[in-house]
């Protein structure tokens, strides 16, 4: 069943069409990626199906009472609020209840008879109300939910204006994830998460009963999230089955399929002209010749893209030159160490780093990865310990905030000024690479936006021909076709790599050493401590060590619990056997073999199952029906009660 349909769907924003022809359907409880060229119109898809713009032609159609919950690329806030504030204000329809409740029992206090037995009937209503619409767990849920995405308990009561902007990000996300939602619209979700929160965001998503449409360049969400892919290209949305990974070998075997039918078209309008052409005025043929033109004439005239090549969306296309060997040692860091105050990012980190070698870092927002790459480059002095890099090297350094560019000087100068060797025309040939040709190159850089900027700091980086490559989040803004180009020159580069990103499929193609920083063993915050891991895939094999980390972890856990439980059933007299050998209540102890990943995974299903009981409630079949009825509300009851146990557990476990 669709719940919402675009329909030939139209769209300007002054001379430049954005959309045309658009057909869409997205269905109920499916996932959908959608992915295309920065600037091809996926945003404006979103902000049409929520109503906030409207098609210059073609319609919208909506289900009725449908329930959307959308985030932008920049979620705004009035700054006033704190952070608890703000996801209290997206279950405002909760603290309404929960006012209402306390105001009832008040009024109950001075009435009796009649008017006590009303009151009460309406506290009763309330109350059933406030527990079908999760209310008492909302509190737990919002708690649940601002961890999962990187917020610490001492910026709960901080206001919005004193966050950065990858937080108000991921304080957006956590909004929306809050509330009672049938299509969630979330336009690159995963910018500004690390990789706990996006693996996080997965699950929730793996969990969510409703349709959501992701924009992402995250390939691995999208593989792992995705029922369907949808492309915006020229304009248009064409749907491709299955996940990322299908969609990619799909369409490869569509595009060589499309660019040969068009070489046997051409070489058919060849052949039949040359066949023409030779005769047209030999005795004999010249009939012949006449209806193959008529013919052909005809065909042309009928199908006036006859000719025309396959278009594709233009994409960025560059390689790095070759490197001069220098000395086999590129970075040593020796007993490194560094705290602010009383916040220590490393503890005597120890390692080498060889020429041709790809180092990875990643881990949490802010365990001091980009602080590490300012170490390296000598623009931050350490607490402990030394870093240095190899002699005579040139280094090419992209910064991921994009202050390596002057915003007062133009693409063009700013380009030349990484190789001044160069003449003004091989400068405009390497910006044409990356997209940035014509007027682009006299905008100032600090005109530019996100994406233009990254590819600026890239053809910098190109024409720069360095031995080293130092990436802060190098992948942040590239479309997932630029991201791939970007693979590409990586993968043919002969010089060293370090690279800091959050991308698990970039990190997978490029790098063969990971340094994690700011988790402990499992995978859990932790500033300070830090992992060097070798080997390819790189995160793959880092994120297979923590799993079987945790399973060691889950199953040693199972047999201390058993091992005390034979010892204490060993000691004690055979009447109190029963009685517990743990703190955990009788009724939580079940729970005890789980992971808090897995209480989770468990909480959101059973609310998801909960969700659409609450719609059957409304159902004439099952309120004409006392029986059904009576079944369905002790049905509900027990799930309600399970749920409140597993919030409990929760609760205990997560500390």
């Amino acid at each position: 069943m669709a719940v919402v349909t675009l329909q030939d769907i139209h769209k300007t924003f002054g001379p430049e069409v954005v959309l045309d022809q658009l057909n869409l359907q997205l269905h109920d409880g499916e996932k959908v990626g959608m992915v295309g060229a920065n600037g091809s119109g996926k945003t404006t898809i979103l902000k049409l199906i929520t109503g906030q713009i409207s098609p210059d032609m073609g319609r919208v159609i909506r289900q009725k009472g449908l329930r959307i919950g959308y985030l932008p690329q920049e979620a705004t806030f009035s700054g006033q609020r704190t952070v608890l504030e703000e996801m209290h204000a997206g279950v405002e329809h909760l603290l309404k209840l929960q006012e209402a409740i306390h105001n009832v029992a008040h009024e109950m206090e001075s009435l009796s008879g009649a008017e006590l037995q009303a009151k009460m009937r309406q506290y009763d209503r309330l109350g059933h109300e406030f527990e079908i619409a999760g209310g008492y767990a909302y509190e737990t849920r919002i708690q649940m939910t601002l961890a999962a995405l990187g917020f610490e308990p001492e910026l709960h009561h901080v206001r919005t204006e004193a966050l950065s902007g990858g937080q108000l990000s991921r304080l957006g996300l956590a909004q929306v994830l809050m509330l009672q939602t049938d299509l969630l619209l979330l336009d690159e979700p995963t910018n500004h998460l690390d990789l706990q929160a996006t693996e996080w965001l997965e699950r929730f998503l793996g969990n969510y009963q409703g349709a959501a449409v992701l924009i992402s360049h995250d390939r691995y969400l999208l593989d792992r999230v995705a029922c369907k892919i949808v492309e915006v290209e020229n304009r248009q949305a064409k749907v491709w089955p299955g996940n990322y990974s299908n969609y990619v070998q799909t369409r490869e075997t569509v595009r060589l399929q499309e660019e040969r039918e068009y070489t046997r078209r051409v070489e058919m309008v060849e052949r039949t002209r040359d066949f023409i052409a030779r005769n047209k005025d030999q005795e004999g043929m010249r009939g012949t010749a006449r209806g193959r033109k008529i013919r052909l004439n005809r065909l042309l005239k009928q199908n006036p893209d006859f000719l025309d090549k396959p278009t594709h969306q233009k994409t960025i296309s560059f390689s790095f030159g070759k490197t001069d060997k220098t000395s086999d040692l590129v970075l040593r860091c020796e007993g490194l160490g560094k705290s602010y105050g009383e916040i220590t990012l490393f503890e005597d980190l120890t390692f080498d780093l060889l020429n041709g070698e790809r180092l990875g870092i990643t881990g949490p927002n802010g365990t001091g990865k980009t602080t590490l790459l300012e170490l390296a480059l000598g623009r931050t002095e350490p607490s402990a310990g030394r870093i240095r890099m190899g002699e005579s090297l040139r280094i090419g350094y992209l910064d991921q905030h994009g202050d390596v560019l002057d915003a007062n000087r133009s693409v063009l100068e700013e380009a030349w000024s990484a190789n001044p060797e160069l003449v003004p025309e091989q400068v405009r040939n390497r910006l044409g690479t990356f997209l940035l040709s014509g007027d682009d190159v006299y905008k100032l850089c600090g005109e530019l936006s996100g994406g233009q900027r990254s590819r600026l700091m890239l053809c910098k980086l190109v024409i720069s021909a360095p031995d080293v490559l130092i990436l802060d989040e190098p992948t942040n803004h590239l479309d997932i076709a630029s991201r791939e180009m970007l693979e590409a020159a990586l993968d043919d580069y002969t010089g060293t790599i370090i690279v800091v990103s959050h991308d698990r499929y970039f990190l997978d193609q490029i790098v063969d050493k990971l340094l994690v920083v700011g988790t402990d063993e499992l995978g859990r915050r932790q500033l300070g401590r830090t992992e060097l891991m070798s080997g390819t895939p790189a995160y793959s094999l880092y994120a297979d060590t923590i799993r079987q980390r945790l399973d060691a972890e889950e199953q040693r856990k199972v047999q201390e619990a058993e091992a005390q439980k034979r010892q204490s059933a060993g000691r004690q007299p055979q009447s109190e056997i029963a009685a517990p050998t743990t703190k955990t209540p009788e009724e939580l102890k079940r729970f005890n073999r789980y992971t808090v990943d897995q209480l989770e995974d468990m909480i959101l299903r059973l609310e998801h199952e909960i969700d659409g009981m609450k719609q059957r409630f409304g159902d004439a079949e099952i309120y004409k029906n006392p029986d059904r009825l009576a079944e369905l509300q002790q049905d509900y009851n027990g799930k309600q009660t399970e749920l409140d146990l597993l919030y409990r557990a929760y609760d205990r476990r997560a500390g």
